[in-house]
């Protein structure tokens, strides 16, 4: 079958980029170099972006809660905690899938799983499909259709119901785009100029200093000469030492170019771009140049508020309208746990704790619950401080 026939048959709807990254190219940059989700990941602040993000939706735990009369009541024993927390499939971790699934759609902008339904009608479990071997149609009916090649090369159709599918800022409705894709000039740019850094260590072109002499050494002169300081102060024992000449020689140390300069001045900006494309403070890209105490943890929680959230909500809706049958979705949600993202100094916690018990909104063994300690005898009573204080007030006004 050939190349032309493979994408004749689906009728992907993709763009042409899109189309260059399922086959490894890329589209050209104005820098000369293709980019594409592999591509970028060479660049440490890219990789590292990447796995922030990933690594931290990953390791929360996903709950399933039912509304009621009375606020939301979790259901821990319900499948889909099972299969979002302890075991999707037969052979990843949760945080494995969780994991595939988010660096695909942060690299690519699409994530796609298929879903195994058991006699019942429930999820079963769900199999990660590599985002290249998926491609989408909206179909007659207005409802998406899914054609996937199986490890074997076997195609299947599958309908919108039976794939997990998680895309990130769509233009069309159907497919994600991702970071990469569109800010791929930005890419490039720092692509070729780690490639251009590369060029210049390799082939060692960059001069330390100048020796010049009054006259001509001559090819024997400039040989002795070059013995002479590679034996006396480059070889192993002599680096650093005083470099010693005749009056007659002199010896000049270059400083770094500005082309030099503004390389390494480059590199740093770059950080921040790729930062901006991920919505992400280049703190969490490991570049503490800017970093004090005070806006690391300002950092903290606008990653929370500002860069996880938004990724939380695409993908707790995305669980749901896939997960949860329509006749329980009015009553029934998925949410992830953040609070351990959230979880301040124990200086505070407490602080926050002693406000909690003496208000009556928790008791004491609930917030031990929450340090990971036992219960303790009569801490189940909830504080009625806050009733006295109003009680007082009122006394007093009297």
């Amino acid at each position: 079958m050939s190349i032309y026939n493979f994408f004749k048959r689906s009728e992907p709807a993709v763009d042409p980029y899109e189309m260059l990254q399922s086959l490894g190219l890329g589209e050209v940059t104005s820098s000369g170099l293709h980019v594409n989700s592999s591509s970028a990941q060479s660049l440490p602040s890219v990789y590292c972006a990447v796995a922030t993000i990933a690594e931290a939706i990953a390791s929360m735990p996903i709950h399933v809660f039912k509304r009621g009369p009375n606020g939301k009541e979790r259901l821990a024993r319900h499948n889909i905690e099972r299969l979002l927390n302890s075991a999707p499939n037969a052979y990843q971790t949760a945080y494995d899938f969780k994991i595939s699934m988010l660096r695909a759609v942060l690299l690519r902008g699409n994530a796609f799983a298929q879903i195994h339904f058991d006699g019942s009608g429930k999820p079963s479990s769900l199999i990660w499909m590599h985002p290249d071997s998926v491609s989408v149609e909206m179909l007659s009916n207005g409802r998406l259709g899914y054609t996937c090649t199986g490890i074997n090369g076997k195609i299947k159709k599958l309908l919108q119901e039976e794939v997990l599918h998680i895309k990130h800022h769509s233009d069309d409705g159907i497919l994600g785009k991702s970071p990469i894709t569109v800010c791929r000039e930005t890419v490039g740019i720092e692509l070729a100029s780690l490639e251009h850094g590369a060029e210049i260590f390799k082939n060692s072109a960059r001069l330390s200093g100048l020796i010049s002499t009054p006259t001509a050494l001559g090819k024997g002169g400039v040989e002795s000469l070059k013995k002479a300081i590679k034996e006396g102060f480059a070889s192993k024992g002599n680096r650093g030492k005083a470099l010693v000449i005749p009056a007659d020689v002199k010896y000049q140390q270059l400083s770094m170019s500005n082309q030099d300069a503004e390389w390494i001045e480059s590199r740093k900006l770059g950080i921040s771009e790729i930062a901006r494309m991920f919505k992400i403070s280049p703190i969490f890209l490991m570049d503490y140049s800017n970093s004090t105490y005070s806006n690391f943890s300002e950092a903290s929680r606008a990653f929370v508020t500002q860069t996880l959230r938004p990724w939380l909500s695409n993908i707790q809706e995305g669980l749901a309208s896939r997960l949860i049958s329509d006749s329980n979705r009015s009553t029934m949600m998925v949410e992830f746990e953040t609070k351990d993202l959230m979880r301040a100094s124990a200086e505070e916690r407490f602080k926050v704790y002693d406000i909690a018990i003496r208000m009556g909104v928790m008791n004491p063994n609930q917030c031990r619950a929450a340090e990971n300690m036992p219960p303790r005898e009569g801490g189940e009573q909830f504080s009625q401080s806050w009733m006295q204080q109003d009680q007082a007030q009122a006394e007093s006004t009297e």
